[in-house]
């Protein structure tokens, strides 16, 4: 995702706050009326086949706080609904537009590429859990052989810490079994309604899949539709969630420190 340090040119009064990076050929339709962040107008910044969706800030940094955050997502998802689009993750902010024309001439083919790659996809995020209070209790019930070092272990009394330790690595070895398993049989059954997968790290012991999925516009009801027939195959216990569809940031690379960029453009004939 995006990364940059910003600074304010002595000269240019606003910095530009950016949203996205989309073909210029798609400019004169889009209806950006959606408010950018502190209720600035959004509007393109344009260099050769590229434009940057961007808006006026005096600051030169910005705090996550959730009305931002939520603003942000909000001119995301009006761009996304009419042009194929690069996402540029929250806070990313340019000392000026001469530096935002710098940042799409230095990386006009890049991006380009990465244009072309999306163009008429969305992300559909997929997450498998366990929905039982306790994680361990539960797959001590599903994995026999789980079960049966445990008893073993507190058959004389209580465990040594270092026998704890060989349980909870036993433990974490099944668990990740589990989720290899399931995550295959997952990414077996979308393959047909899904151009691309990110398989990401489950965020707690709960959660046996967490992956997305790069879904032509035209197979978004197609993708819910299978996601919920696969959902009837899992064991009970476990609760699918899909979100989106949301810009593609798990398939797009738009990493730019706006220095570099300057310097190259101060370094050109």
């Amino acid at each position: 995702m995006p990364r940059a340090k910003t600074r304010h040119e002595k000269s240019t009064p606003e910095g530009r706050y950016l949203y996205a990076v989309v073909p210029i050929e798609v400019v004169d339709s889009l209806n950006l009326d959606t408010p950018g962040i502190q209720g600035a107008d959004v509007h393109p910044v344009t260099s050769g086949k590229l434009a940057a969706i961007v808006s006026n800030i005096e600051q030169q940094s910005l705090r996550p706080e959730r009305k931002h955050l939520s603003t942000h997502s909000a001119v995301l998802g009006q761009v996304m609904d009419q042009a194929p689009m690069l996402p540029v993750a929250f806070g990313i902010i340019a000392g000026s537009e001469r530096e935002v024309r710098n940042l799409l001439a230095e990386h006009a083919n890049d991006f380009l590429t990465q244009l072309r790659a999306v163009s008429g996809n969305v992300e559909m995020g997929l997450r498998i859990r366990l929905s039982a209070p306790n994680a361990f209790g539960y797959y001590v019930n599903a994995f026999p052989e789980l079960k049966a070092m445990r008893d073993d272990l507190y058959r004389e009394g209580e465990p040594s810490r270092e026998e704890k330790i060989e349980l909870g690595k036993y433990f974490v070895d099944l668990l990740n079994g589990f989720r290899e398993a399931t995550a295959d049989k997952v990414l077996d059954g979308i393959e047909s309604v899904a151009r691309q997968t990110v398989v990401n790290e489950p965020r707690n012991e709960s959660e046996v899949v967490n992956l997305a999925a790069l879904v032509p516009q035209k197979k978004v009801d197609a993708f819910n539709a299978t996601v919920e027939k696969l959902g009837a195959t899992l064991p009970e216990n476990f609760q699918v969630d899909v979100t989106g569809p949301w810009p593609p940031y798990n398939f797009t690379q738009l990493r730019i420190h706006f220095e570099e960029v300057e310097e190259a453009a101060q370094g050109a004939p």
